[in-house]
């Protein structure tokens, strides 16, 4: 059987001079309104054989290279509401710790009923995933030492790259 492509896209959602903000997603993704009415049109659709889990294990490559890559760049911190682990109704007087920083972007990636999740990354970078779209919302600050090739470069790994234009306002 032939090994499924796995492509990041990316595109440019707004430049300035002191933070531009881009989109990074991998594809194919299942088939999406919101994607679709954005122009995306690499769709692979939830039944289809998908080599034993091969996209889901690429999406988890791929949120490790995310994490480590702007971890590099300074202490994360939250900048949105928690989330925390579900609990049962005999735990009500334990107040739970909230879900690691990591599984919070992952989470708003796969649940579309969950709130923005956002992270900063030093003063140099911020993260944000919503909707239930595997995509990241990429944020380069003043003082980020790098541009967005140099940090695509080293989270694209073995994928092929290409930059898409679509209209970034309907998966926002």
């Amino acid at each position: 059987m032939e090994t499924p492509s796995f492509t990041l896209h990316w595109g440019i959602v707004s430049e300035q001079p002191n933070q531009s903000l881009y989109a990074l997603f991998p594809s194919p993704v299942n088939d999406d309104v919101c994607f679709a009415e954005a122009g995306h049109c690499d769709f692979q659709s939830d039944d289809a054989d998908y080599s034993e889990g091969y996209w889901d294990a690429q999406a988890a490559i791929l949120h490790q290279r995310v994490w480590s890559a702007l971890s590099a760049l300074g202490a994360a911190t939250l900048c949105s509401p928690p989330l925390y682990p579900a609990q049962a109704w005999w735990q009500f007087w334990h107040a739970p710790a909230p879900l690691p920083l990591m599984k919070q972007l992952e989470l708003s990636m796969y649940e579309d009923n969950l709130p923005t999740a956002r992270v900063r990354f030093g003063s140099a970078v911020e993260i944000e995933t919503d909707n239930g779209h595997q995509l990241y919302w990429i944020r380069l600050l003043p003082d980020c030492p790098m541009d967005f090739a140099t940090l695509l470069t080293g989270l694209k790994g073995e994928w092929v790259s290409k930059q898409v234009m679509l209209d970034w306002q309907k998966l926002r």
